[in-house]
């Protein structure tokens, strides 16, 4: 059975009560534990221990003066260091805890859950309060979520984290059997709710980027390495039109047709983009790409209303593809 003073610290977070001995500081008086005890409907220990870490945590100038039975503050003080938190500091706590519905289902819901939580109960009523409804105004529509277990995940940010060599069996889209690979973990990325590993593959003697859903048996080496200097992983995935392994250079061109040249310009499809305004009102717009595949499906998904223009090969592709397209129709 629990005592009344634990009862009562459940109900009020220990944030709020140091609030409220704030306030009384302030006020002046020189309130003692006894007389905080009874308006906090605590113990004279839970209080005690309360200026405890308002003095030596906090270092707020709590003294105690003896003449007067009770404590003060030695110079003023406005608020507590932990609770100020401004607007937009709010707003952003309120995106992050509605950014969670995207991980409902899966092993990271309850830890990442029990994080905010815990974050949240530190906050005074009011905050919350605040907190809570910013949360229903907000929601968040995501991609699809791989289906991927905590300990693969964990172990892929071990291993980058440890430079350590990592083994694992990989299937292939569409593939029979999976196949032993051996990688230099570099980087994890989330895109599009899925989790994917930048490694340099060892057989291959290049990068690959490997989705981890398709990972298994995962073995952390003892043997380590170094990151090149010249490794960057925003370098890596800006160079790509979604997330697939760089293969090239390519100076991209694709025209726009008027009809939905508004909802592309106000899209950032990429950050080399540039945008080229044509007399007839349609829109050129340009890229820097690593690879042709993504943005040859981006293309194909409009239909007539975007065209290839440059390089070659992006033209040669898409007719190909179109035609394969065309076939299961014909």
């Amino acid at each position: 059975m629990e005592s009344p003073d634990r009862i009562h610290t459940l109900k009020r977070p220990a944030i709020e009560r140091m609030m409220l001995i704030h306030k009384a500081l302030q006020r002046g008086g020189f309130p003692n534990c006894s007389k905080l005890a009874a308006q906090l409907e605590v113990s004279s220990k839970t209080v005690s221990r309360d200026i405890d870490f308002m003095r030596d945590r906090m270092l707020l100038p709590i003294e105690y003066e003896a003449s007067s039975h009770g404590y003060c503050y030695t110079r003023e003080v406005e608020s507590l260091p932990t609770i100020d938190i401004s607007e937009g500091e709010l707003l952003a706590l309120s995106i992050a805890r509605k950014a969670l519905d995207h991980y409902k289902g899966t092993p990271f819901e309850q830890p990442l859950a029990n994080a905010l939580n815990k974050l949240s109960a530190s906050l005074p009523d009011t905050i919350t309060a605040n907190l809570s409804e910013l949360s229903e105004t907000i929601s968040f529509k995501q991609g699809r979520l791989s289906n991927l277990d905590e300990s693969t995940l964990k172990l892929a940010i071990k291993a980058a984290l440890e430079k350590r060599v990592l083994k694992f069996q990989y299937k292939k889209p569409n593939g029979s059997n999976p196949h032993s690979r051996t990688a230099n973990p570099y980087h994890v990325t989330n895109y599009l709710g899925k989790w994917y590993l930048l490694a340099w593959d060892h057989k291959r003697e290049a990068m690959r980027t490997f989705l981890l859903a398709r990972a298994s048996e995962l073995e952390l080496q003892t043997e380590t390495f170094e990151l090149p200097s010249d490794f960057s992983a925003d370098d890596y995935l800006w160079s790509s039109f979604g997330i697939w392994s760089k293969s090239g250079e390519h100076a991209v061109a694709i025209r726009i047709r008027p009809g939905i040249v508004d909802y592309v310009s106000e899209n950032i499809w990429h950050p080399t983009q540039k945008l080229e305004p044509q007399a007839d009102g349609s829109l050129v717009i340009r890229f820097e790409l690593g690879s042709l595949d993504e943005v040859a499906q981006w293309i194909l998904s409009w239909g007539k209303q975007v065209e290839a223009l440059e390089p070659p090969e992006l033209r040669t592709l898409i007719r190909k593809q179109a035609q394969a397209v065309a076939s299961l129709y014909s």
